[in-house]
């Protein structure tokens, strides 16, 4: 991958990150960039748990240009319960 993308990725992360600090989750953050999962949330009230991994929309250049690349769970993602969240990237 290159800086780009890679900054692009982080960039979205940190996005994430406030989203669900907002939203009244502790946010507990991979910190070794590997493996199939960014990040562990814990609702503070309810205790509710979730595992995210947090993806930048990609849309085609070639066929049918502008149309958005659906993304979906590896299989390892499925049996973990991850959920996928996705970003835009900004400009």
């Amino acid at each position: 991958m290159g800086r780009v993308k890679q900054k692009i990725g982080d960039i979205n992360e940190h996005r994430a990150i406030i989203k669900f600090l907002k939203e009244g989750y502790w946010v507990f953050k991979n910190i070794s960039s590997v493996g199939p999962i960014d990040m562990v949330l814990v609702h503070e009230k309810t205790g509710e748990i979730r595992k995210i991994d947090v993806k930048t929309n990609s849309y085609r250049r070639s066929w049918k240009p502008g149309t958005k690349i659906y993304r979906q769970r590896t299989e390892e993602q499925v049996k973990l319960g991850i959920e996928l969240i996705f970003f835009d990237k900004e400009e």
